[in-house]
């Protein structure tokens, strides 16, 4: 209920009555939310000052996430266009909320631990959207980085790198499980930016079989003040699991 609460309060603040008239609303990564709950529930802080520095947290990603939707392509129409320079708009102005919530609470050096994160996160992603050719395992550092700075420049700010681990393996493991499902369909328009990417089906098959394995052995050793979270993420990675074995055997069925 907690987490469904901040998540309610996320949307509020996210609402903007002219960007909702014309881009979609900011998706929530509730899987990041949850972890950034987790995290920030093992430290001695009010319920307002969790909430907030969560909020913040979150406010980061989504600004990150709606830069990642900015098209690229040339030949546009004139809503299209407008389109897009909202979408840049947006993440900057979700971006500025963070900011500003930061500054209510007069916590200056975790501004400059998440703006640490968000430059290390850019550096990766136009190394993975514009080198060619890349091996597996730079790759496989930039995925990393992208999924996970955010969580462990938190971590590290507050002295917590036991979840950083855990942290890495779970959110490494989602977004290897979604590539496997886009590379198996083929969209063209997935909520994952497109990359020349080294991996075949089965190399990701093998990586997500490790990570989801790696996952649940880091679950299963935790040590967490509230079991209840622990169930949770216990509960999320198994849907994760179930959506991709699913689709792949669906796909072996059809014959994709």
């Amino acid at each position: 209920m907690k987490v469904a609460k901040i998540k309610i309060a996320l949307e509020k603040r996210l609402a903007h009555p002219f960007l909702g008239k014309y881009l979609p609303s900011p998706r929530i990564d509730e899987d990041k939310l949850l972890l950034f709950y987790a995290i920030f529930d093992e430290i001695d802080l009010s319920d307002e000052l969790r909430k907030s520095y969560i909020m913040t947290a979150m406010l980061v990603q989504i600004a990150l996430d709606t830069h990642d939707n900015v098209t690229t392509q040339h030949e546009i129409d004139s809503t299209e266009f407008v389109q897009r320079q909202l979408t840049v708009l947006a993440g900057d102005y979700f971006s500025s909320l963070y900011y500003f919530m930061l500054a209510e609470v007069n916590d200056i050096n975790m501004i400059r631990t998440l703006a640490t994160a968000i430059k290390e996160i850019n550096e990766q992603k136009i190394m993975l959207y514009q080198v060619e050719n890349a091996d597996r395992q730079s790759v496989m550092n930039s995925l990393v980085i992208i999924e996970t700075a955010l969580i462990q420049q938190v971590t590290e700010y507050f002295n917590l790198d036991c979840w950083n681990s855990l942290a890495t393996s779970f959110l490494l493991y989602k977004r290897l499980s979604h590539e496997k499902l886009h590379d198996e369909n083929e969209q063209k328009n997935y909520d994952i930016p497109k990359y020349n990417s080294p991996f075949s089906i089965n190399d990701l098959n093998m990586e997500c079989q490790k990570y989801f394995e790696e996952t649940t052995a880091l679950l299963e050793s935790a040590v967490m003040k509230n079991p209840a979270i622990k169930n949770l993420l216990f509960k999320r990675l198994k849907s994760i699991r179930f959506h991709e074995t699913l689709h792949s055997k669906k796909s072996v069925e059809e014959g994709l």
